[in-house]
């Protein structure tokens, strides 16, 4: 459809937004008509067709997701853009799944507006029916106005909607877990099962009957049979986290439940039918674990059907304000005291928070106890876990060190290919045993925290001669 020929309803009482439209999208061939209210946008729909609507959500009388439904209908399902300055999630999943082909948070820029309305003509996306409620806890947790969650809110909104698989990745602490949970609820199997479980929290012999179940007698200890996470999950959804520490054999059984829609009990040949929808979680590098062989490409291909990766809190600082907000009023701080000072704000700001939004959740419960109803202070604030300054000095030390050291193998030898191998031979014990001793030899969590298979730490262990059994 050419621009000459597309009608453009802007529904918006604000005469400053309805202008830029009409100035803008007029100078790309557009024609324009405006209207300040639903029912006034109602009435220009009756009098002739339009191709594309922009909806602004606050409204006088009726609002506009309540008016959406009318006004697709009115308009022929033409393609909605709605806009809203509560960029939340509930609103992003009540604007997609009421029709919306896409929507925009103010303050924006009219420039990407146009770009939005060329797509929504072009391109118009499937949507669901079934308006999303308002008091999904799990959606409250995803807090965010940075262009960064709006961006996240959006995938949900779209991903909910279809049954493919998803991966979603981002650093420990960023609330992968509530993205899994969101796309569950809001989706067509919102109403079934929903399981979460992480391979690593199991031993290795485990996995497989904690996933698939087993027959009675499949192995010592199976005195009768046993349903699985798939069995039990039936038509609902399960959430992998940590998938990039599920060990190979499980990876080939999880391919063949996600392109065949069965599995096999272990001890038990027959298959069984699944209808389960996967989403998986991680903070690995899959690209590099596949590179390194410790991960199926055919696997990762298939649980990246749709991806959603959540930006690290130090990439979305302007986020905190309302984080922040949030938690205090979770454990019912007072209202008058939750408002943080300039102080407060540039503190938290300046924080790496490498533990991401848990992390900045223990703070400022720690803080709340501290404070006893008062506006928080920077004292009440515990002490940074990675201070920047210390951590820049250290590193810098540690690669002259590693300099150094290579230099001195270079100089040492007059033709030498395997440099890497003796640097891992020279300095991965060490970490390796700082791992062990952090964990308190415990070896599961020790290769959680080096990010690490179980089997892979094993293996390193019995190279550098560490093991003792």
């Amino acid at each position: 459809m050419n621009a000459p020929q597309c009608t453009v309803l802007v529904v918006d009482d604000e005469p400053s937004i309805c202008w830029g439209f009409e100035t803008l999208l007029g100078q790309q061939g557009y024609q324009v008509l405006t209207a300040s209210s639903a029912e006034e946008a109602l009435r220009v729909a009756h009098r002739q067709p339009i191709d594309l609507v922009v909806l602004d959500v606050r409204l006088p009388g009726e609002d506009g997701l309540t008016a959406l439904p009318k006004l697709r209908q009115a308009t022929n399902e033409a393609p909605t853009i709605v806009m809203t300055a509560f960029g939340d999630l509930e609103t992003a999943v009540q604007a997609i799944q009421g029709g919306a082909s896409d929507y925009l948070t103010k303050p924006f820029r009219l420039e990407d507006a146009a770009r939005v309305c060329r797509q929504a003509i072009q391109h118009r996306l499937p949507i669901g029916d079934e308006p999303a409620d308002e008091d999904s806890a799990e959606a409250s947790l995803l807090v965010g106005q940075s262009a960064a969650m709006q961006k996240v809110f959006r995938q949900i909104a779209l991903i909910a909607g279809s049954d493919l698989s998803v991966l979603v990745t981002g650093e420990t602490g960023t609330g992968k877990e509530l993205v899994a949970a969101a796309i569950h609820r809001h989706s067509q199997r919102g109403q079934q099962a929903y399981m979460a479980v992480s391979p690593v929290a199991f031993s290795e012999s485990l996995v497989e009957s904690e996933l698939f179940g087993h027959a009675k007698s499949a192995f010592t200890g199976a005195h009768e049979q046993r349903k699985g996470l798939f069995d039990l999950a039936n038509h609902g959804t399960v959430l992998l986290d940590e998938i990039g520490d599920l060990p190979m054999s499980i990876q080939v059984k999880l391919l063949r439940v996600i392109e065949q829609g069965e599995f096999s009990a272990v001890g038990d040949v027959r298959p069984r039918k699944c209808d389960v929808r996967v989403i998986a979680a991680t903070n690995r590098d899959l690209p590099s674990a596949v590179a390194a062989g410790s991960f199926r490409e055919d696997l990762l291909y298939r649980l990246s059907a749709v991806s959603i990766h959540l930006p690290p809190l130090r990439e979305r600082p302007e986020d905190i304000p309302q984080l922040v907000d949030y938690f205090l009023r979770r454990i019912g701080y007072p209202a008058a005291a939750r408002k943080i000072s300039t102080e407060v704000k540039s503190e938290l700001e300046s924080r790496p928070w490498l533990g991401n939004v848990r992390e900045l959740r223990n703070a400022i419960e720690h803080a709340s106890v501290i404070a006893r109803g008062r506006a928080l202070d920077v004292s009440d604030l515990p002490p940074s876990q990675h201070p920047l300054a210390p951590a820049s000095e250290d590193t810098a030390s540690l690669d002259a060190l590693i300099e150094d050291w290579a230099k001195s193998q270079l100089l040492a030898t007059a033709e030498i290919d395997d440099l890497y191998e003796r640097m891992l031979a020279e300095f991965e014990p060490a970490v390796l045993r700082i791992a062990l001793q952090h964990t308190n030899g415990n070896r599961a969590a020790a290769a959680k925290v080096l990010g690490i298979h179980r089997g892979t730490l094993r293996d390193k262990m019995k190279r550098h001669r560490m093991l003792d059994d």
